[in-house]
Parts: C-alpha cells; structure tokens; sequence
C-alpha cells in the first residue's frame, strides 16, 4: 500500500495510457505492485561476516515457524485527539484523488477530470499559488493534447474513464470506523501497531506505527527490523522470510524524506511477522485474512482429500 519527497496517499488505480502525470505512494491493484518485500540492511554491524545476515534470516523463520499464531480479535479503533474532519465517501478513484489533492493544495479546487488526475500526486512543487497551478495544469493539458493529436474534451473524458473506477488500492490510510483495521500496542512502548486492508484482489495488508494515546500515525519510531514470513497455510518454500521496508522507498524516496504519519509496510494476508527491537522482546503477530466468496457450484465429482497431513 509502497513513497515521497512530499508523495500523495491518494492512488493511481489503473496506469493510464497517457503521459499524464499520476505518482502516488499507494497503489491499485496490478501485477507490478505484488513484488516489493525487499531485505533491509541495517548499519554494519562490527565483526559481521558474509553470509551472517542470511543465517539470522533462516532462524528468525524457524522461530516464525514455531510459534503458534495468535487468536484474531475484534477490530479494535483509537480516536485522535484532534477534531475529526468531515470525510467524503471513497466510492471511486475520483473520492479518492480529491481527497489527496486537498491535502497537498488546500487552496485550490481542481476543474475538471483532468485537473483531479493530474494534481492526485502532488508532482507540482513550484509557487503555492492558483496562478502557479493553473500555468502548470495549461502546460500538461497542451503535451497531453499534442502527444494523443486529440482536443481537449477528449483528454478529460479518458480521465474521468479513470477516475470513475471503484478504487481498490494499497497504501491507502484508513479513517475513523473503516472496517477490518486492527490497533495493537506494543510491549514495553508508547506506541501500537496498526493493521489495515490494501488491496483485497492481492491480499495485500498495510501496516503503520501510531502513538498508542492519541492513534495518531508516526514514521517509524524507534530502531527496528522487521520480517514477514510464511503463515500457517503457506508452505514454506513459496513464501521465504523477509525483512521489509517501507512502501514508499520502492518508489524510490529515501525514509527520511517520507512525509511524516505517511510510512506504510505492505504484508499479506495470514503471512507470520516478527518486530525485532535492539534491548527487547521480538514482537509476533499473524496478519489477519479476509474470507473469499464461495466459488460457484458446478456439476463435477469431486475426490477429497486431507488439507494438512
């Protein structure tokens, strides 16, 4: 869900065809998003010896492998401290791409579908200003018209073939009563973990760090590894231990330049998980699974066999 010299936590659903500008730390749901667990190296540790680092791997995912997941519990919610805003609905990509663009240009009221497409990322840098934006919208509209020969009303409508789609999306913060997020806090900490849905069709769930007090979302808050590896029902050998870092730094933003209460980890579902922290008790924790809808009935034999032998 994976982001930002100053990133959007809006999305991009679909990758539209055109060089019409559209980044975002959160993502739709494509093939190209499945792929981040990246290793994290943290600073060299003195005396450290090449092949170290995968042996600590391969105990950390015994250790996962040995320990019994924790029961689910109820969804569980923190209310900020400060006055909660109004939200509007998140219905389509469009809900979406507003919602980002008030948070990056307060001051300015996109005009069409193609404003909304183009300002959801927040690639505009220059003057905060109306004038500064809309020079900068005229510029784009003008490549976009040149580069697909079209006219203007052209341009907006397969913006807005875009923006009316129903966003599934990951990396997208969750707000007050969203279902199925998960606050838990963290041992010998003022701050808890937080679980919420990215993209279901992936079976992708996000992670962030808050302030156990308030709820309030925090960028990584004190030195941690953190390692996801196979769950109860994953075989071993399709899903090996990883560390994982931040969505935002597959996009290439360095985590000191992530905008703070931004940061998210992408796990997925049931995948098994361990917060390593220097002077504590490692963290466990079994990520949650959504339930899929029964596949149709058809008319076949069906031979059983035992799901865990």
């Amino acid at each position: 869900m994976n982001t930002k010299r100053h990133q959007p936590y809006g999305s991009r659903p679909t990758k539209p065809s055109s060089n019409i500008e559209s980044f975002s730390p959160t993502e739709p749901c494509t093939r190209s998003t499945r792929a981040r667990i990246r290793k994290v190296r943290g600073p060299p540790s003195k005396g450290r010896r090449p092949g170290d680092q995968s042996k600590r791997l391969q105990e950390i995912q015994h250790a996962l492998s040995e320990i019994s997941p924790v029961p689910s519990a109820a969804t569980s919610t923190v209310s900020p401290t400060r006055n909660t805003p109004v939200w509007s609905p998140r219905e389509t990509v469009r809900d979406v791409y507003l919602e980002t663009i008030q948070q990056f240009y307060p001051y300015y009221t996109p005009k069409n579908d193609f404003e909304i497409l183009l300002l959801s990322g927040g690639q505009y840098k220059a003057e905060a200003s109306v004038e500064g934006i809309m020079q900068y919208v005229e510029k784009r509209m003008r490549s976009a018209m040149s580069a697909f020969r079209g006219s203007q009303e052209f341009i907006i409508q397969n913006a807005a073939k875009t923006l009316n789609m129903v966003p599934d999306i990951t990396g997208l913060k969750p707000r007050p009563g969203d279902f199925g997020v998960f606050i838990r806090p963290i041992p010998n900490s003022e701050y808890s973990l937080r679980l919420f849905p990215g993209c279901k069709a992936a079976s992708e769930y996000c992670l962030d760090f808050v302030l156990s007090a308030t709820g309030e979302p925090v960028n990584s808050p004190f030195e941690f590894n953190l390692f996801a590896g196979p769950g109860p029902s994953i075989p071993v050998g399709f899903a090996p231990t990883m560390g994982i870092e931040p969505l935002e730094c597959s996009f290439g933003i360095a985590r000191k330049d992530i905008r703070p209460g931004a940061e998210k980890f992408v796990l997925r579902d049931g995948q098994r998980c361990m917060l390593q922290r220097p002077g504590h008790k490692d963290v466990q924790f079994t990520v949650p699974m959504r339930r899929r809808p029964e596949p149709p009935r058809v008319d076949i034999d069906n031979i059983e066999l035992p799901e865990y032998v």
